[in-house]
């Protein structure tokens, strides 16, 4: 049975014929949180004979009803107040334990990267509202797992973008509505979020890149590239707001502009002056990329003229 803390995300796997059979409560060796790691039929828990706890995490059959855990949101601001000494390795916790926790890092997995836990959608809006309302403590305290999951939630933020985006256009709220014949407006939105993830994909690394080049260059990319990409994918959470025609994709831009200099900063753990050194550089880059295609297509006849 895999027994995780919700105060600080330890877990440890343990043997199920090793756990006392009316024991509910476990007491995590970590930070020494106690808390209910399982739930039993009424019958079973009358009858089941007492048994001591049992070795790491803790578990107790405590005389009284426990408490119930507290709520993920609760667990979410408290993180902010957890001090070094309480992330120091308990008895019974190895050197090299992969559930270590930094001492001066505390790590909290992302709810999307961890949806066989919190589900899709909350999954998903938690780790919305954590981008955007707390990015701090968000990129502070997010653990290196790979590119894939952070990839994924760019491309589903980025896809909800494009969908809406061509909505309002071929409906006609970002201005004159276009001329399109019968049947070929469901036809090229079809197709747009068919392609939408390579695009998508490909800009990503692309952007992440050039912005990873620019930390290098100011001695801030202590995390390496994966650290810069996690910053670029999870700051597109604020395209949720894509949905509102005209004002929602330019809030979610500058939204998102702020999210990427704060996670860079705290990803990394970097001043904040090389971070926007970082940025700026990154701006420069990119509007000269942008002018020079838009030069080019300015001043390159079309074929055949």
């Amino acid at each position: 049975m895999l027994v995780t803390c919700p105060q600080c995300q330890f877990s440890r796997e343990l043997p199920e014929d090793k756990i006392p059979a009316r024991a509910q409560v476990a007491t995590c060796p970590k930070c020494k949180h106690k808390f209910r790691f399982r739930d039993l039929p009424p019958e079973e828990a009358e009858t089941a004979p007492a048994a001591p706890a049992e070795d790491v995490p803790t578990a107790e059959a405590p005389e009284t009803p426990p408490p119930a855990a507290p709520a993920e949101d609760d667990i979410w601001e408290r993180l902010g107040s957890i001090q070094p000494e309480q992330a120091e390795p308990q008895p019974g916790q190895t050197p090299d334990d992969p559930f270590a926790v930094d001492p001066e890092r505390p790590e909290v997995d992302v709810p999307f990267e961890r949806l066989d836990q919190f589900g899709f959608f909350p999954g998903i809006t938690q780790t919305i509202r954590r981008t955007m309302f707390s990015p701090q403590l968000f990129f502070q305290a997010m653990p290196q797992r790979g590119l894939g999951k952070p990839l994924t939630f760019a491309v589903l933020l980025g896809q909800f973008q494009i969908f809406f985006q061509l909505l309002w256009s071929m409906t006609g709220l970002l201005g004159e509505k276009p001329e399109v014949a019968p049947g070929t407006m469901g036809f090229g939105l079809v197709m747009a979020l068919v392609l939408a993830p390579l695009f998508l994909s490909v800009f990503l690394f692309l952007e992440t890149a050039v912005f990873h080049f620019c930390l290098i260059l100011f001695r801030s990319a202590n995390k390496g590239f994966e650290g810069t990409f996690r910053v670029m994918a999870y700051s597109n959470a604020p395209l949720v707001l894509s949905f509102v025609p005209v004002a929602g994709p330019i809030l979610a831009y500058l939204w998102g502009l702020g999210i990427t200099v704060v996670g860079a900063r705290h990803m990394h753990g970097a001043s904040l002056g090389r971070v926007l050194g970082a940025f700026a550089l990154l701006l420069v880059i990119v509007g000269g990329i942008l002018g020079l295609m838009y030069y080019a297509a300015a001043t390159i006849p079309p074929a055949g003229k």
